[in-house]
């Protein structure tokens, strides 16, 4: 992993099962991630339970954590996020109302480039893929 702490978002509460893949999907739609990585125990080769990911600024960094605080669940787990380094998120990094629409956003950090959140709730079951709680509720 990198360089500048500031840059880098802790991810934790991550099943074993997540693949480096599908959480850089996630974590795409906040802006160019520059590195991921999954640690994994030497002997086993099962994930530790988190991951980091480097954005390309440190604002994105504070956008991704805000942006996805609360709203990315796999596998059952409420993925926790946070900027490397600091010790416990601040109260308020609750995306704001407009982040948790199913409507396309531009984002203020890339003006050029219109976005669209995460499904609320999004989760992940076995062989599944991502389902809303609207898919899970018509099957």
């Amino acid at each position: 992993m990198s360089s500048d702490p500031s840059c880098t978002v802790y991810i934790g509460n991550l099943d074993e099962r997540v693949s480096d893949r599908v959480l850089y999907d996630i974590l795409i739609q906040a802006g160019r991630v520059v590195d991921l990585h999954i640690p994994r125990d030497k002997e086993t080769d099962r994930s530790k339970g988190f991951a980091f990911a480097e954005y390309e600024t440190e604002e994105i960094a504070d956008y991704a954590v805000r942006l996805f605080t609360g709203l990315v669940t796999l596998y059952n787990r409420t993925l926790r996020f946070g900027v490397s380094g600091q010790d416990k998120a601040t109260p308020n990094l609750q995306a704001p109302s407009m982040f948790t629409s199913n409507y396309p956003f531009k984002s203020r950090l890339h003006e050029d480039v219109a976005m669209s959140p995460l499904p609320r709730h999004a989760q992940v079951d076995e062989g599944s893929g991502l389902k809303t709680d609207e898919e899970k509720m018509s099957v």
